[in-house]
């Protein structure tokens, strides 16, 4: 699986990319064994700046739904 996005909230720790402590914060990183495993940690200034790449990366899917071709049951 890629990475995750997940907002993390009452933890207190520092921002990956700037050092600020921060407490209610974004976190990217992946999920082993249905845990959630944080590899990045950003405040919210930092991830204002970086969002822009994310949602490119990661965007919402153009057409969510496909089209029926054929009945599922006969």
């Amino acid at each position: 699986m890629g990475p995750v996005w997940r907002l993390i909230r009452g933890q207190k720790d520092v921002c990956h990319r700037c050092g600020r402590e921060i407490v209610d914060f974004p976190a990217v990183g992946r999920v082993v064994d249905f845990q959630f495993r944080p590899v990045e940690k950003y405040c919210w200034d930092c991830y204002r700046y970086i969002q822009p790449f994310v949602d490119e990366i990661a965007s919402e899917a153009q057409d969510p739904y496909q089209p029926v071709t054929k009945p599922a049951i006969p």
